[in-house]
């Protein structure tokens, strides 16, 4: 249930002899790297809407924080008011069955098993099949919703081989008096060495735009609103990164030719070319 592109982004951290081939008939090769969430309220995590504005709360575009956790790793956080009841934003998060349709660049999403128990709380586990041009991955996740709490939490589902290494995340719906719902969402991530400092909280900020925004919007449609489907200008951007990453998980040679015909902001194009040497290194020690 974590927003499509960041799962994309967060394949490019995979180390290259994990990627292709998820398989149900095996086990992943670890039981987490990533420490999991726990479902409680987001102060436990230190996130906090204290001294925002309500008016940028509720202005349509979700309030994002990038944090850098002691183990090294990024947690991308964001934050956004939505006109709707908690109820009808959680049939939309967990409507996993119809993700293809609401979330861009889920291809499928296919339920293989449900557990129910006490006061509604409910596990829920999914193969998900993400694209990004010609490109696909697979990956195995179990969320856990306990409407008590109202909190939702996944991971990788460690009874089955995924294509990418780890992700674990976070969903929290808080009820507003006024009739709107406040929703978190949180994830952890690492992105690869090779990606420059200063690119890395670009990238995930990049994906985490679009974290919230689709449940905006199929929330609003829910309840009888009009929304306007406003193209994200960060999408495009986000689909050339994924090939870039697409391409060295698939060991081609990137050849400076083929940056012009990514037609990448110039400022963006300019950095890939000075890292490019680095990139073909990487390339070749995979072809050995």
């Amino acid at each position: 249930s974590s927003s499509l592109l960041l799962s994309a982004l967060l394949l490019s951290s995979l180390p290259l002899s994990l990627a292709r081939g998820a398989d149900a008939n095996k086990p992943h090769p670890h039981r987490g790297i990533l420490q999991r969430y726990e479902r409680q309220p987001p102060s436990s995590y230190g996130i906090s809407v204290s001294g925002v504005p309500l008016d940028r709360l509720r202005s349509g575009k979700p309030l994002l924080k990038i944090l850098s956790l002691s183990s090294g790793f990024k947690r991308a956080v964001s934050i956004q008011d939505i006109p709707a009841p908690p109820e009808v934003v959680w049939e939309k998060i967990m409507d996993l069955e119809h993700y293809p349709q609401m979330v861009e660049g889920c291809a499928r999403n296919d339920v293989y098993r449900r557990e129910k128990s006490g006061k509604g709380k409910q596990c829920v586990w999914s193969k998900y099949r993400i694209c990004a041009g010609p490109f696909s991955m697979e990956y195995f996740i179990e969320h856990t919703f306990e409407p008590a709490k109202n909190c939702m939490t996944f991971h990788l589902d460690y009874d089955r081989l995924s294509e990418f290494s780890d992700t674990v995340g976070y969903w929290y719906v808080e009820k507003l008096e006024d009739g709107w719902s406040r929703v978190y969402y949180s994830a952890d991530s690492q992105l690869p060495s090779w990606v420059p400092g200063f690119a890395k909280d670009r990238l995930i900020g990049q994906a985490l735009r679009q974290s919230t925004s689709w449940v905006d919007k199929y929330a609003q449609l829910a309840v009888g609103k009009s929304v306007a489907d406003r193209p994200s200008p960060f999408r495009t951007m986000a689909r050339r990164l994924l090939v870039i990453a697409a391409l060295i998980q698939a060991k081609v040679m990137i050849l400076p030719e083929v940056l012009p015909q990514l037609k990448l902001p110039p400022a963006l194009g300019q950095t890939i070319s000075r890292i490019l040497p680095r990139l073909r290194a990487i390339v070749a020690h995979a072809k050995q």
